[in-house]
C-alpha cells in the first residue's frame, strides 16, 4: 500500500488490503505512540514530512491530470452534440444527390436513346446494361492487373480518338468497365456518337464515385458521433447503470480506429454471447478500454495483433472477465509489479504521462470493487479486467 502519508497526518481514513504469501510478522504502531514518535524523534519526522510533500506533489499532478481529462470529455461530447445535426443532415444530402445522379441518368437516357443508338424506339433503358456492370464501391485488383486492363483500354481509346485516353481508362477500370464491354456497346451507337459518349460516361461515372464517397464519409462522421456520445454516455447523469461491455469496447474501438489503421492492426474480438449487461460507470469503464487499447496499440508492431476476450468467470458466474491480449514486445518482469504506479511509464520522454494504468485501477478497484492483473512475456501481454456483474452480490473481502 502506498500513499498513507497525506491521509496519515491530515486523520483521515486509508483503509487497504494485503495477501501474506508467507510467514510474515506485522508491526502495530497504535495512534498515540506514532504521534509521540514523531514528537521525539527528528529522523522518522523528517522521513514521512519529505514523503509527505512528494506525495502531496504527485497528487497536485495527478489531480490536474484528471481534471483536463474531464474537460476533454465534457468538450467532446458537447462538440459531438453541435456536430450531430450538420452530420446527418450531410448524410441525407449525400443520399439524396446519388438518388438525384441515378434518376438524371434515367431520364437522360430517355432523351437520347432515339438520337445516339442506330436502332430507333428501342424499348426500356439501353444504357442501363452497361450500368449495371460497374461497381461503384470500387473494384479489388492487384497492381499488375489493374496496368494490364488499362494499358489494353487506353489502346482501343486512343483508336476511336479519345482525349486523355489514360486518365479515361483510369475511371473506367476503376468501376470494372474492360476493353470489350465498350467495344461491344460502341457497336450499338451511331459512329458520330461514339467520341461523345466516351467523353461523357467517365465524367458521368466520377460524378457517382464522388458522391459515393461523399456518402461513406458523411456516414463515418456520423458512426464516430454516435460511438462519442455512447462513449461519453453524454445524455446520461453520471452514476451507476446497467452497461453494455461490449458496446463500450466497441465504440472504443471505432474512436481509435485511426491508430489501428496507421499500423493496420488486426483486432481479434471473442465476445461472450452469454454477457449480460453489467451495474457499472461506463464513461469510466470506457476511460480504462482506452487506455488499455491505446498502450496495446502503441506496444503491438506494424500489422500486429490485439486480441479482446470476454467471458464469465468459471469459478464465480457474478465475475465476469475482460482480457486484451496483444502480440507487442512484453514487459519486462522487473517493472512489471510498477506499472500500476502513478507517473510510472515505459514509454518515451512526452510519450506517455503514466497515470492512464494508475488511473485504470483505480476505477477498477476501487469505484467497480474489481481488478485488474497483468500477465506478459516477449511477444504477448495480457491484460485481464475482473468486474462484477451484480454490485450488490459483492463484498469488500471478495475482493482482498
Amino acid at each position: 500500500m502506498t500513499g498513507g502519508e497525506v491521509p496519515l497526518l491530515a486523520g483521515t481514513p486509508h483503509p487497504g488490503n494485503a495477501v501474506a504469501l508467507t510467514d510474515v510478522k506485522l508491526f502495530v504502531i497504535y495512534e498515540d505512540e506514532f504521534w509521540e514518535m514523531m514528537g521525539s524523534c527528528s529522523i522518522v519526522r523528517k522521513r514521512i514530512l519529505a514523503n509527505m510533500a512528494e506525495r502531496t506533489k504527485e497528487i497536485n499532478t495527478l489531480t490536474n491530470q484528471r481534471e483536463k481529462l474531464i474537460s476533454l470529455g465534457t468538450m467532446s461530447a458537447g462538440l459531438a452534440h453541435e456536430l450531430n445535426n450538420p452530420a446527418s443532415a450531410a448524410k441525407r444530402a449525400s443520399q439524396n444527390l446519388l438518388n438525384t445522379l441515378e434518376a438524371f441518368d434515367t431520364h437522360s437516357s430517355q432523351m437520347l436513346k432515339d438520337v445516339v443508338f442506330k436502332e430507333k424506339n428501342l424499348p426500356g433503358d439501353p444504357f442501363l446494361p452497361l450500368y449495371e456492370k460497374m461497381q461503384l464501391e470500387g473494384l479489388k485488383l492487384n497492381t499488375l492487373e489493374k496496368n494490364d486492363r488499362e494499358d489494353e483500354l487506353l489502346d482501343w481509346l486512343e483508336e476511336q480518338g479519345v482525349e486523355d485516353a489514360w486518365d479515361v481508362a483510369s475511371v473506367f477500370v476503376s468501376v470494372g468497365i474492360t476493353r470489350d464491354m465498350l467495344a461491344e456497346f460502341a457497336e450499338q451507337l451511331l459512329p458520330e456518337h461514339i467520341i461523345n459518349f466516351l467523353h461523357w460516361m467517365p465524367k458521368d461515372i466520377e460524378m457517382r464515385l464522388l458522391a459515393q464517397e461523399l456518402k461513406q464519409s458523411t456516414e463515418r462522421i456520423s458512426t464516430l458521433l454516435q460511438a462519442i456520445k455512447a462513449y461519453t454516455y453524454m445524455d446520461q447523469e453520471s452514476q451507476y447503470q446497467n452497461i453494455d461491455l461490449h458496446e463500450g469496447i466497441t465504440n472504443t474501438l471505432i474512436i481509435l480506429n485511426h491508430k489501428l489503421k496507421i499500423k493496420e492492426i488486426e483486432v481479434v474480438k471473442e465476445f461472450g454471447t452469454n454477457i449480460p449487461q453489467i451495474h457499472a460507470f461506463g464513461s469510466e469503464l470506457n476511460q480504462v478500454w482506452t487506455n488499455l487499447l491505446d498502450n496495446a496499440i502503441d506496444a503491438v508492431p506494424p500489422k500486429g495483433i490485439i486480441k479482446i476476450r470476454t467471458y464469465i468467470d468459471p469459478i464465480d458466474e457474478n465475475m465476469v472477465s475482460i482480457e486484451f491480449q496483444d502480440n507487442g514486445v512484453g514487459i519486462p518482469l522487473d517493472i512489471q509489479e510498477r506499472i500500476f504506479e502513478p507517473f510510472f511509464t515505459t514509454k518515451g520522454v512526452g510519450k506517455g504521462t503514466g497515470i492512464g494504468l494508475e488511473i485504470s485501477q483505480r476505477i477498477i478497484v476501487n469505484q467497480h470493487k474489481g481488478s485488474i492483473k497483468v500477465k506478459s512475456e516477449t511477444g504477448k501481454t495480457v491484460f485481464k479486467v475482473c468486474l462484477p456483474i451484480n454490485l450488490e452480490l459483492c463484498t469488500q473481502e471478495k475482493f482482498v
